[in-house]
């Protein structure tokens, strides 16, 4: 049976299509007018909200573009990213404009509301006018999608949830080690081409990602990690003020995915703040494999495709540190967008160029760090391929381009004028570059902009002196680190392997690149993110500025797929694998079946399910916390409470930050004051820091102790958040002041 896709809403004949969204926004709008505190009600509005601000506003972008015929993912993902772009703009339209006219608090929740509700209310009166006959193709058919194996796989996030209310509840995290087991079998059957049709690879690696990301995030009703903490401050300012103050100096304070995102969608959806970022960022993050799929698809073909995905999924990043630092998520998102349209041959030149302007400057004012890496790689894609058009011109061998690769358009959709293979121009470089800079430039101080200035500056002046010098370089310090254990050691042996086939498949594809499916602009690209994980391990403070790990996220987003190429090329006869890549066909089902062991083994390495069950130095928050408590050592524990906020801790913050006296000093160690006194007590990032002698606080001075101090009787920082130290030697001298407040894991004391 076929039925209408929702998703390829903007596929409907008119009239559907404009009844659906009104009916949509007339109920949301009404329950949004209750105000009520019903649970039900506020549940209703929050699914209600998230679906339609998240993606209604986009599908109409997509009528007014009249982009049609394109991929259920393709539409989901671009309808996503559209529908976020025009939340934070609006926002930011708000902020600017609204305080002319005398609004002075311009980002409150009635102004809020009314104004998104009225802007996607005039989107759709344009789009009725602007496309009004498009093709009747928004059907699917129901017989996959509700057959037994999508049901299981409808059944992992929601089994995550719960596998999430047992551990928090009741500390029972055996449905949690199920999921997690379960999830490692599902690239093994799709080796073996088992079970899961073809059909519902997008499907299963959306529910993998679902599922990997809410089984960190949901954990504790608090959020917790680093960066969140100071995003959740600043979140919570605009809130309180119902206004951006877009002149306060600070990096995250230019990021609009954050101090405009965040709040709009706790407005839309009634939730609370902690719910935002555990819930509604977690979910739109899970787009990225998804989005990966669709790239990598189109080079490698579909079982290749989803090991990649899975390959970039199954790190620990992505579902662990990725889950607390939002403005990377968001950004990551566009960064994706950004590489579908650029691999996209079924979109007019101008509509794409339209589609880079809106992603490409949503990627500007989400994350600082994503933004210069694409920028740099952008500028050096285009120049490359300038200069290589120009030499195919002269005849050039090195560079020139296979026309019938290139001009190639695999989604049927019609001649779009690629005949050099180029989607980036100078238009394109122009336009990121420009907006890039002068939004940092002008923008909360220009801090993001001094930021990078400083970060060439220093790896400049140091590039030669400390060059392979392990405590200067992150990336080489871990590579060379001993492991804690024997199982720790295979596990980093399985990454390295990763390493190597990422740089083999690189080299496999790069000398037959005009006889595979990757596009010139995606190899260069690619090429680009290998240059950068090579610095990360040879420049010295390159990573460690970036920060590694999450260099390293990035540039996966580029190299996944050569993993697979590399092993698959290594297994199997290259000549034979490579020759069969254009039609997106195996060189024999055995490579397949042993890369998917690999990046199943890896998983299960990386979410500390094996070091769970080996109980050998655990370190996952979801699935060790009592291991943890009870066996680990100095190091995991302060590693696990500088991440994980125990709720005693977060009342102590919060009665702290309720009746302190204004103005007063706080004495905390290094993480607690940077992270649940900034989230839930509301005070800034500065010191004093808890000192490890000689403590002698001023006068109306307060001392906050957390779990992590009193439990363990240790201490952070303060210059570094993995120092500790025993408070044993100030402890008394802190007991010498008032005890203003106890819960008997969290403390409050204040001098005089």
């Amino acid at each position: 049976m076929q039925i209408r896709n929702p998703i390829t809403l903007n596929d409907w004949k008119i009239r559907n299509y404009f009844i659906a969204i009104l009916w949509l926004q007339l109920g949301l709008l009404f329950i949004q007018l209750l105000e009520s505190t019903d649970s039900r009600v506020l549940f209703l509005q929050a699914i209600l909200g998230v679906a339609f601000f998240s993606f209604i506003p986009g599908i109409i972008v997509l009528r007014i573009l009249r982009i049609h015929n394109a991929s259920t993912p393709e539409t989901l993902l671009y309808a996503v990213g559209l529908s976020i772009a025009i939340l934070m703009f609006t926002g930011l339209f708000m902020s600017v404009i609204y305080p002319i006219f005398g609004i002075s608090r311009p980002l409150s929740p009635d102004s809020t509301l009314m104004t998104i509700n009225v802007t996607t209310a005039i989107l759709l009166l344009f789009s009725l006018v602007r496309d009004k006959k498009p093709p009747e193709s928004g059907f699917i058919d129901t017989e996959t999608f509700l057959s037994r194996p999508a049901f299981l796989l409808y059944l992992v996030p929601l089994l995550t949830i719960i596998g999430t209310y047992f551990v928090n509840q009741y500390h029972n995290n055996g449905i949690l080690m199920l999921i997690i087991a379960f999830i490692a079998v599902i690239p093994i059957l799709i080796g073996l081409n088992r079970v899961i049709p073809e059909a519902l690879y997008p499907l299963a690696i959306l529910s993998i990602s679902v599922s990997l990301l809410l089984h960190t995030s949901l954990i504790s009703p608090y959020i917790w990690g680093y960066d969140i903490h100071y995003e959740a401050f600043l979140a919570n300012l605009v809130i309180d003020n119902a206004f951006w103050d877009s002149t306060s100096p600070g990096n995250v304070n230019a990021m609009l995915s954050v101090v405009l995102l965040a709040p709009m969608y706790s407005y839309i959806t009634g939730l609370d703040l902690t719910w935002v970022f555990k819930l509604v960022y977690p979910i739109t993050f899970a787009l990225v494999p998804l989005g990966l799929y669709h790239v990598f698809r189109r080079q490698v073909g579909e079982k290749s495709a989803f090991l990649a995905s899975f390959f970039f999924a199954s790190f620990i990043i992505f579902y662990a540190e990725m889950a607390s630092l939002a403005r990377q998520e968001i950004a990551e998102l566009f960064l994706v967008l950004l590489i579908m349209i650029m691999v996209a041959r079924n979109v007019p030149r101008r509509t794409n160029f339209a589609l880079f302007v809106i992603f490409g400057a949503s990627l500007a004012v989400s994350h600082y760090g994503t933004s210069y890496i694409y920028l740099l790689s952008l500028i050096v894609v285009w120049l490359y391929m300038t200069l290589s058009s120009f030499a195919a011109t002269r005849g050039d061998t090195l560079f020139k381009c296979s026309r019938k690769t290139a001009g190639e358009n695999p989604s049927g959709g019609g001649s779009v004028n690629r005949d050099d293979g180029r989607t980036i121009t100078a238009a394109h470089v122009l336009f990121f570059t420009g907006f890039t800079l002068g939004w940092y430039m002008f923008v909360a101080g220009g801090t993001s902009f001094d930021t990078i200035v400083s970060i060439i500056d220093h790896i400049g002046n140091t590039i030669f002196v400390d060059l392979l010098n392990p405590e200067e370089t992150e990336g080489l310090d871990l590579l060379i680190s001993t492991p804690q254990s024997l199982l720790h050691t295979v596990a980093k042996g399985l990454h390295l392997i990763t390493l190597a086939l990422i740089v083999v498949g690189f080299v496999a594809i790069w000398f037959r690149r005009k006889n595979t499916r990757f596009s010139r602009e995606y190899i260069a690209f690619s090429f680009i993110a290998l240059l950068f994980g090579v610095a990360g391990v040879l420049v010295p403070n390159f990573s460690s500025t970036l920060n590694t790990s999450r260099l390293y996220q990035i540039v996966l987003i580029f190299l996944s797929p050569f993993c697979v190429v590399g092993g698959i090329s290594m297994l199997a006869a290259p000549g034979a694998y490579i020759n069969k890549l254009r039609s997106g066909r195996l060189a024999g089902r055995t490579p397949l079946v042993l890369m998917s062991v690999l990046f199943s083994l890896l998983f299960l390495f990386s979410t500390g399910w094996i070091y769970e069950c080996a109980n050998d130095q655990p370190s996952s928050i979801a699935l060790s916390q009592n291991s943890i408590k009870k066996y680990g050592g100095d190091t995991p524990k302060n590693v696990f409470y500088g991440t994980f906020i125990p709720e005693h801790d977060v009342f102590g913050a919060r009665w702290l930050g309720r009746y302190m006296e204004n103005g007063s000093v706080v004495y905390a160690d290094r993480t607690r004051k940077d992270n649940v006194l900034t989230s839930y007590g509301s005070l800034a990032r500065t010191p004093p820091f808890l000192p490890e002698t000689d403590f002698e606080p001023v006068l109306g001075a307060y001392v906050y102790l957390a779990t992590y101090n009193i439990v363990e009787r240790s201490a952070s920082g303060p210059e570094e958040y993995y120092d500790y130290w025993s408070i044993e030697d100030v402890y008394p001298a802190i007991c010498r002041n008032n005890k203003v407040y106890s819960n008997h894991q969290s403390e409050v004391y204040q001098n005089g």
